[in-house]
């Protein structure tokens, strides 16, 4: 698709250059401060883009615009979804985690008594 966009504005500007090179009839524009004298075909051409790049630049804009707004929109009715905490791992209460005791205790008795003395 991309070819085939490339292909049409090339082919577009090789008519328009072709259009304007064909077209030797020398004319002349009163601007008011100036008198501009060029080919009929330039100022046809002129006037094309005069009427053209606006259009397509208040079009690009007001695309953009949309699109923006068309994100926002989706956006705010997409709900926000959290990912709900993993769950705690299952205690192994195998028979040798219960028989087994600590090696040795913090405290043991013997350090209290000695403690207090």
């Amino acid at each position: 698709m991309q070819f085939i966009k490339i292909l049409l504005w090339v082919l577009l500007l090789v008519g328009c250059f072709i259009f304007w090179w064909s077209n030797e009839t020398r004319s002349s524009l009163d601007v008011g401060a100036a008198i501009i004298e060029a080919r009929v075909s330039t100022f046809a051409l002129g006037a094309f883009l005069a009427g053209f790049v606006p259009t397509w630049l208040l079009w690009r804009t007001s695309s953009w615009r949309l699109k923006r707004r068309i994100k926002t929109l989706e956006d705010a009715a997409r709900p926000n979804y959290t990912a709900p905490p993993p769950a705690p791992a299952p205690l192994d209460l195998s028979k040798e985690q219960i028989s087994t005791s600590p090696a040795k205790p913090a405290v043991s008795p013997e350090n209290t008594d000695k403690a207090g003395t």
